[in-house]
């Protein structure tokens, strides 16, 4: 009796045992992932805020609209989704470049605008790129037309990025915003991810402090890395928008005049 007791005892401790290794078995990867992720935004945010010791991202880049200007602007305006020194590094000759734009547009709104110069603040592009904005606000993409002249390793460049919103009495308000973007020679785990096509990975960007191919790939990739591009958009109070389109503004041709 005393041996049956025993046994028994001994069963549900190896029957608890053996639900808590299966248990962790299933519940560890996840624990780890979400660990995973967010170290890896810890460095993130780092690499974004810089020295700063609130966690929120300066670098919003706000233009200078506010409500009373622009009736269809809420209370978030023009972002460029920079760190709080406006720009970054890039291993890209054409990299992508991505905005908040607090309104929508229609075929009669006037285009945003995209200026770049280099260091002797010469322009880079043959002319001004006039893009035709989406029907709803939103987080925006620019891609730099591979038709121009591409970004030199090496060199430092400034953009400059302009919408125009119509006021209560019809008249045209101008936002700008600007910062700067650094091409550098990609690492050789850049370099080997870039030549296998891998289009998904952002991580050695993250680790060798690549902010444009970051916020791009975090972009491109958003329903893979959810939480990732989340917390991103968080730093500029943009969260909410983390389900939504990213909108690529489209070329407008150049019209006589301009």
């Amino acid at each position: 009796m005393r041996d049956q007791k025993l046994l028994t005892q001994r069963s549900i401790a190896f029957i608890c045992i053996l639900t808590a290794a299966v248990y962790c078995n299933f519940s560890l990867p996840i624990f780890v992932q979400e660990a995973q992720a967010q170290n890896v935004f810890e460095r993130v945010n780092r690499m974004f805020s810089g020295s700063r010791k609130d966690g929120n991202a300066s670098g919003r880049s706000r233009g200078g609209a506010t409500r009373s200007q622009c009736s269809q602007i809420d209370t978030k305006t023009l972002t460029a989704l920079v760190p709080e020194d406006h720009g970054g590094l890039t291993t890209q000759e054409y990299p992508k470049l991505l905005f908040y734009v607090p309104f929508g547009g229609n075929s009669q709104s006037p285009p945003a605008k995209l200026r770049l110069l280099d260091e002797q603040k010469k322009s880079v592009l043959k002319e001004p790129l006039l893009l035709s904005l989406p029907k709803e606000k939103g987080i925006v993409s620019v891609n730099l037309p591979t038709t121009e002249q591409g970004l030199s390793i090496g060199k430092k460049y400034y953009w400059y990025f302009n919408v125009t919103c119509i006021n209560e009495k019809g008249l045209n308000t101008n936002i700008s915003i600007n910062g700067w973007i650094e091409r550098v020679e990609a690492s050789a785990e850049i370099k080997k991810i870039k030549q296998e096509g891998n289009q998904q990975e952002y991580k050695p960007y993250v680790d060798n402090n690549i902010w444009y191919e970051t916020v791009s790939q975090l972009a491109n990739n958003r329903e893979v890395y959810t939480q990732e591009w989340t917390s991103l958009l968080s730093l500029f109070q943009l969260e909410e928008f983390a389900k939504s389109p990213v909108y690529e503004l489209e070329r407008q041709k150049q019209s006589i005049g301009d």
